[in-house]
């Protein structure tokens, strides 16, 4: 028998307790989204259904005639809301307390707040997010020391790999998810890929509810952002989804230094690159930045056929002004980048298949990707603006050739879950997925043929088994997992010293097979201490760029072999009521033994991927939190210590000691009823860190990303959760703030965000 238990509202109902009253010591809870299974021999019995603050609730049922799927719905119990405090667990604690280490951030309260998702995982413990600019700049996310395709993301479980960059995290405004899962270094074989060093999973509004959600802000810098999201169930199951978002921002926001041993911003001629005045501040003026996206989904729910059947849409591109290369010594003014998606999905969730307690997800994904970088112009730029054309026409700003460079890809995308509940203490699960990629490029002001213009294909494919045991009225909780990792490349590779034409290009194919393993297990020693350690031994299979190259600078390898990693968490949750003030505590320590990390090797102008380094990274975080009544204060902190196993040396440019600190309260009810004003503050610490050696040379004259704090202050005003306004300072102290060594991210900054939530009681 399957069945779901919900509130008044059609709100799920975790952990609520069903009970079979003819049959001694036979019944279940509910799950997160208020669904449950459970055995029983064919009959009539009496279900029991109860969950503090709500009338317990006696259903009839006949297995015989009776439909296999069964809806109870509770009703408040005024009595027991005036007489008691209910304390039940939100699902985001619930994913806490799970054996795996991760991290939970709920957006409810934030999505009146102008950030993006980047933004709001910032402030997660072990996270740092290294941003190049501003609005749609380059990022590097790193989670516990790992970064870059080390760290993989999700989007309601759906791998987001080859996507591109106008589907990134920071194009997300945080109006658009529920929550943030972060897993830490041991990674659940649901979210299927190759994952070496964590998983970030954003969970969106999965409730079968009707609503509206509009929002839009403006902001410095020519800052806009709009966002709309909304849902439409109607009482036959049809149901409609959509999702959309659009982001501009000429990001010419002023800057004071463009090295790191010089202060102001040195002029230089623009064609003979010789010093020639010194600013003492400039502003970017090729930086501009924008993206949009609309996705739309189509379906069917609550079928007997399936719970779920969509069919969806998507669609996005963004365009990206580039001010400088990797250091901002000399800034361009035409270089760009272009990108465009579309894809079309398929997703069947059934949580009763065959009537029995099987669970079976399936999503199926075609994308198209088109992206371009364009460098066609001939012009030398200084920071003051004046331009020099080159006398070289065949060179662009980069100082490479010109180039129109256009990458077509295509990506294939099969995820496919099981999960048996054997009883109501062991379940057992199974994942697929296959990720796809195929590859084709070209560049129209090249005279040379480029190797992309045969495809270059990878295909990846991962299997997950894993079974989970619980005991001792569920105080510990063990779950065992591994992991099969299969790919085959093929694709052109260039002998480079090779003049001959038709010899210069051959073909390619390689395979490879990695078998990961890991488990996760949590016991609570006593109440309120929860004792959590987990391991695993993965691999990450090399994405296309790293084997083959991008076309232009970045040359092949297709003979890399898969980054190996041994993780582990050992951890302690604790939380604790003392009187009114709830306070919460986290802490973990990490180990991170990782081989045949990519070495991204410099030839002269270009470079190429090897495998080369070997690193160890021990650490600890923590995080404390205290909650009464409308306040909340929260202050974590991350210390890792980072070594090249080889050399045994400290790895650099690495953020190794960072923290946050959050601190806000809500005025209830000030004018009129049902409204709220909320203030809050956040604080952001990284300690200075070395850009190239922790050892080499006299420590005066290394190069130092410096010490960065930076404070945002938020103001919210809100009436019936429906009409919302805030005003964000950003960066108040006007600060100077780097993520990566010269390059400067924005000073202080104003937003205002108007926001319209409108829901189906």
């Amino acid at each position: 028998m399957q069945g779901v238990v919900l509130d008044q509202n059609s709100n799920p109902i975790p952990e609520a307790s069903i009970r079979v009253v003819e049959l001694n010591n036979v019944g279940t809870s509910s799950n997160f989204d208020g669904k449950f299974s459970i055995k029983l021999p064919k009959g009539k019995y009496t279900l029991q259904t109860s969950f503090i603050g709500f009338k317990t609730r006696l259903t009839s049922i006949n297995t015989i005639v009776s439909s296999s799927f069964i809806t109870i719905v509770l009703t408040e119990s005024v009595e027991q809301l005036n007489d008691v405090i209910v304390k039940g667990k939100t699902e985001a604690q619930m994913i806490k307390e799970q054996a795996f280490e991760v991290e939970v951030l709920e957006t409810k309260g934030l999505k009146n707040i102008s950030v993006d998702i980047n933004s709001l995982l910032n402030t997660v413990p072990g996270v740092v997010v290294r941003e190049s600019g501003g609005l749609g700049s380059n990022f590097n996310f790193s989670l516990n020391g790992f970064s870059g395709n080390q760290v993989k993301f999700f989007i309601d479980g759906i791998p987001q790999d080859n996507l591109g960059t106008s589907l990134t995290f920071n194009n997300f405004p945080a109006t658009l998810i529920e929550r943030a899962e972060l897993y830490k270094g041991v990674v659940p074989i649901y979210l299927g890929a190759d994952a070496l060093g964590g998983a970030v999973n954003i969970i969106t509004n999965q409730k079968k509810q009707t609503f509206l959600d509009i929002s839009y802000d403006v902001g410095s810098f020519n800052t806009h952002r709009a966002a709309l999201n909304g849902s439409y169930f109607s009482k036959s199951g049809l149901a409609f989804k959509v999702i959309s978002f659009f982001n501009y921002s000429d990001n010419d926001y002023t800057i004071n230094q463009i090295d790191p041993k010089e202060e102001g911003i040195v002029v230089r001629d623009p064609l003979l690159g010789n010093p020639v005045d010194t600013l003492s501040s400039a502003k970017r003026f090729h930086d501009a930045y924008q993206s949009q996206m609309v996705q739309a989904r189509l379906g069917l729910v609550d079928k007997i056929f399936a719970d779920e059947l969509f069919l969806g849409v998507t669609a996005s591109s963004n365009n990206n002004e580039i001010q400088h290369g990797i250091l901002p010594r000399t800034p361009f003014g035409e270089v760009k980048t272009e990108e465009s998606v579309v894809s079309g999905s398929l997703i069947f969730k059934k949580d009763s298949v065959i009537n029995l307690p099987l669970k079976l997800r399936i999503y199926g994904e075609i994308a198209e990707i088109s992206s371009k970088v364009i460098d066609t112009f001939s012009n030398n730029y200084n920071w003051q603006g004046e331009i020099v054309e080159r006398n070289d026409q065949t060179r662009g700003e980069r100082g490479g050739d010109k180039t129109l460079f256009t990458f077509d890809d295509q990506r294939y995308l099969v995820n496919t879950s099981l999960q048996h509940t054997l009883d109501s203490h062991k379940t057992l699960y199974f994942n697929y997925t296959k990720n796809y990629l195929r590859r084709k490029g070209n560049d129209s002001f090249s005279t040379l043929r480029s190797p992309f213009e045969d495809p270059h294909i990878i295909d990846k494919n991962i299997f997950g088994l894993a079974f989970k045991v619980e005991a001792l009225q569920k105080r510990w909780e063990t779950t065992l997992f591994s992991k099969l990792f299969l790919a085959s490349v093929a694709g052109l590779i260039e002998d480079e010293f090779d003049p001959n034409e038709a010899t210069r290009f051959s073909n390619y194919k390689n395979t490879s097979q990695e078998w990961g393993h890991g488990i996760a297990s949590s016991f609570e020693v006593y109440r309120n201490l929860k004792a959590k350690v987990s391991y695993e031994k993965t691999f990450r299979i090399p994405e296309g760029y790293e084997l083959f190259g991008d076309g232009l600078l970045l040359k092949s390898n297709p003979f890399l072999m898969p980054e190996e990693s041994q993780n582990i968490n050992v951890g302690f949750l604790w939380g604790s009521t003392l009187g009114s003030f709830q306070i919460d505590a986290d802490v973990n320590t990490f180990l991170r033994e990782t081989k045949n990390l990519f070495f991204l090797l410099p030839e002269g102008v270009t470079a190429r991927y090897i495998n080369l380094a070997e690193t160890r990274n021990t650490g600890i975080e923590g995080e404390v939190s205290i909650q009464h009544d409308n306040f909340y204060l929260s202050i974590n902190s991350t210390y890792q210590y980072i070594i090249d196993a080889i050399q045994d040396v400290r790895v650099a440019n690495r953020p190794y000691f960072f923290g946050n600190f959050r601190a806000g309260y809500t005025f209830q009810n000030l004018f009129p009823k049902k409204s709220r004003l909320s203030v809050s503050w956040n604080s952001l610490f990284t300690e200075r860190f070395p850009f190239q050696s922790f050892t080499d040379g006299n420590p005066e004259d290394r190069f130092i990303v410096p010490q960065q704090l930076s404070h945002n202050l938020q103001l919210g005003y809100s009436i019936e959760d429906k009409y919302n306004i805030s005003i964000q300072a950003r960066n108040i102290t006007d600060a100077r703030v780097f993520d990566n060594i010269a390059v400067q991210k924005p000073g202080r900054a104003f937003f205002v965000k108007l926001r319209y939530f409108l829901k189906n009681k």
